[in-house]
């Protein structure tokens, strides 16, 4: 028997309420959602979306804006005024680092510090954060040459995390959600070049990320949208978590991240390396044809910063190494026969956590030692980044790090 005009209408608002309903409850309860702080980019991969904000649960709960210019820093200009001198530094998410509030980022600490000390004379400084999380050196090394040389930058820092950025390098051994939308650097013969192959990927078509940037605008002022949305992006990363944890079962070893630690005879790691440095040639010479210092700080691994000195010991006999700095000797060896300034933060996080007892990663009880830094470690990486250029910049010095 067919549906009356009547019914139809009825069940017409029926199936309207129940959305509206959710709409409603969502806005009374402030119930907070995650926003989509990435867009794909024909150029990098992707790119973090310009004037982006809400709450962000990554490890800690935070309130996330990007600036209008796509970076999670506070807002700036091409232009650079007259008595200011800029550090641009590029990252992967330890840099960007959405666990911690804006101000407690290094980055930020480290301007204040730099300003504090005075170490320019007649300069303000200017430390901007060109961090985007999951960036390897080569997306690093294309922001670089096609977007932060435009703020005119006295020097840039290259924040090296060598645990991830060694491998994410080259594809074979790229680990992240997404390596194949990652662009990378392969060499052809002696000449270093863009692989560019991510670019006839669909997601990276104009009309895609049309789309894509659409359907971001929408969900921003639907709040069920919202919610949808979130529950994907949860099914979304716990398969690629999966996806990632099989890969390293496959390869034979328990964490793909150890293999910095020791010289590399894997013929994979041995190439990552050879593209690595290849990258830092090419950065040097883009830094060089823009009057711009290069400088790399390695950063602290999590390992090379446990207060736990049983559980490192326990860790350098399972690897079967006597340190966990052949990273950071590798990329200060480097830096010295290219005369390029290399900080290594690990010896100064090291001492201090031994010392003070205290975890650099993690926020809680149950990650303390697991994740990214938290403010403390944070603070310390200032603290030695600034010392280090307080007492070098523009010798090309290559230092250790450490606390005066």
């Amino acid at each position: 028997m067919a549906a009356t005009r009547k019914e139809l209408m009825l069940a017409g608002m029926v199936l309207l309420t129940i959305p509206l309903s959710a709409e409603i409850a969502l806005r009374v309860t402030h119930v907070p959602f995650e926003p989509q702080l990435y867009q794909p980019d024909r150029d990098r991969g992707w790119t973090l979306r310009p004037k982006t904000e809400g709450v962000v649960a990554v490890e800690t709960e935070q309130q996330i804006r990007i600036n209008e210019l796509g970076f999670r820093d506070k807002e700036r200009q091409y232009e650079k005024p007259e008595n200011v001198l800029r550090i641009a530094i590029l990252g992967n998410s330890w840099t960007e680092a959405l666990q911690v509030p804006i101000e407690k980022t290094y980055g930020a600490v480290l301007e204040q510090l730099l300003n504090e000390r005075g170490c320019f004379p007649g300069k303000r400084v200017e430390v901007l954060n060109f961090g985007v999380a999951g960036y390897s050196t080569a997306q690093e090394l294309l922001l670089f040459e096609q977007e932060a040389w435009k703020y005119r930058p006295d020097i840039v820092i290259v924040a090296f995390y060598s645990a991830r950025d060694v491998s994410n390098n080259i594809r074979a051994l790229n680990n992240t959600a997404n390596p194949a939308q990652s662009p990378y650097f392969v060499y052809d013969g002696e000449k270093l070049v863009l692989d560019e192959t991510f670019r006839a990927l669909p997601a990276v078509q104009d009309r895609e990320i049309r789309l894509e940037e659409w359907k971001a605008t929408v969900t921003e002022h639907v709040r069920v949208l919202q919610a949808i949305n979130a529950m994907q992006r949860f099914g979304k990363t716990e398969l690629a978590l999966a996806a990632v944890q099989e890969k390293a079962e496959q390869s034979g070893v328990d964490n793909l991240e150890y293999g910095i630690y020791t010289a590399p005879t894997d013929p994979e790691m041995v190439a990552a390396w050879h593209v690595t440095e290849g990258i830092f040639h090419r950065l040097l010479d883009a830094a060089l044809a823009h009057n711009v210092q290069l400088r790399i700080v390695t950063l602290a691994n999590r390992p090379q910063v446990l207060p736990d000195l049983a559980k490192r010991e326990e860790l350098l006999r399972k690897l079967g190494v006597r340190d966990l700095d052949y990273a950071d000797r590798r990329i200060r060896e480097f830096g010295a026969r290219e005369g390029i300034a290399v900080t290594n933060l690990a010896p100064a996080l090291s001492a201090y956590a031994e010392e003070h007892h205290a975890y650099l990663n993690g926020f809680t009880a149950r990650n303390l030692g697991m994740g990214h830094w938290n403010e403390t470690g944070h603070r310390l990486a200032a603290e030695v980044i600034a010392n280090d250029l307080c007492r070098g910049v523009g010798t090309g010095v290559v230092t250790q790090g450490g606390a005066q």
